[in-house]
């Protein structure tokens, strides 16, 4: 049987289009169609920056554009690493409807603060894309509204710098909210250097985006020269490290160096070791706790880490 669609364009949507939302915050779009004929089955390919934002689920509402009728099958998938969303959702038979209404529903928490766009990717690019589908599997032709987020970072200011290496320039974007001066990048030593301060015996914030041309590996931060704890996020271009602090006039280092460098020094060495024995069989409630010290990430500190060491001794990081 022939379908046939409407002459007025169909649309796919991200509502809102645009959000504005405070880091560690989390919060819910919809995904919308407007002025749909014969719609059987669709598919959603979104993209999205994972350093940015992650996805914390995809839900199809009860008041689905499907809503009145049987729905044969649902598949919802998101990655937070490589950044994308997939979402299906088709009727039973032959079934259609027309008109407008919701998709589905996407849950999203803020990560780091920076801009980034929800992509409506591939379009018309059945069976990976974004697609929708007729009775009869014909495509439907739509136009795509993609949206914008703008994770704000509740105080923290944003500050550019360029880093040069081998005569390429990289902009360096560091949000935080104390006041950022003395600049710099060591290109040989691979360190970015520069000095944080603000009112005396507050906290800190700092976020640093770094393109992963510029610096991708092993990182530590030097605070005054001690070595602190961070996280570490980030998508396929840009690593994103952030740390938190006391204020006062601080010196801040984020450097390169290896796996089973504790203190920051660039060697794995007794100094490193000892650290690792002095938190050793404690977890992250346990008053002895040394977040440095869990050098395999797995939120305790024991056997694995002191053999991690062992293997990574006498190693030095080099440019």
């Amino acid at each position: 049987m022939a379908h046939v669609h409407s002459a007025e364009a169909t649309v796919v949507s991200v509502n809102p289009s645009s959000i504005s939302s405070p880091i560690e915050q989390s919060f819910t779009l919809n995904i919308s169609i407007t002025n749909v004929t014969d719609l059987n089955a669709w598919q959603l390919y979104l993209l999205f920056n994972p350093a940015i934002l992650n996805c914390t689920g995809i839900s199809i509402p009860p008041d689905n554009i499907f809503a009145q009728y049987v729905i044969d099958i649902t598949i919802t998938v998101f990655d937070n690493t490589a950044g994308y969303i997939r979402a299906f959702c088709a009727l039973n038979g032959t079934m259609a409807v027309s008109g407008s209404g919701t998709l589905c529903q996407i849950g999203f928490k803020c990560k780091a603060p920076e801009t980034t766009i929800l992509s409506i990717a591939a379009k018309m690019q059945a069976p990976t894309g974004t697609y929708l589908q007729d009775p009869d599997y014909n495509l439907i032709p739509f136009d795509a509204v993609d949206g914008s987020i703008e994770v704000t970072g509740s105080g923290l200011q944003r500050n550019a710098f360029n880093a040069t290496q081998d005569s390429a320039t990289y902009p360096v974007i560091i949000y935080s909210n104390s006041s950022i001066t003395s600049f710099s990048y060591n290109d040989t030593q691979k360190t970015i250097m520069f000095d944080t301060s603000g009112p005396a015996n507050t906290t800190g914030i700092t976020f640093g985006t770094v393109p992963k041309q510029l610096l991708n590996g092993t990182f530590a931060v030097l605070l005054n020269d001690t070595a602190i704890t961070i996280a570490l996020s980030g998508n396929q271009t840009h690593n994103i490290i952030s740390f938190t602090y006391t204020h006062s006039t601080q010196h801040n280092e984020i450097l390169l160096t290896i796996p089973g460098d504790v203190n920051g020094d660039r060697a794995v060495d007794m100094l490193d070791i000892s650290i690792v024995i002095d938190a050793f069989m404690t977890s992250p409630n346990d008053p002895w706790w040394n977040a440095l010290a869990d050098v395999n990430g797995d939120s305790t500190i024991d056997r694995s880490d002191i053999l991690f060491e062992v293997d990574s001794f006498l190693c030095r990081w080099s440019p």
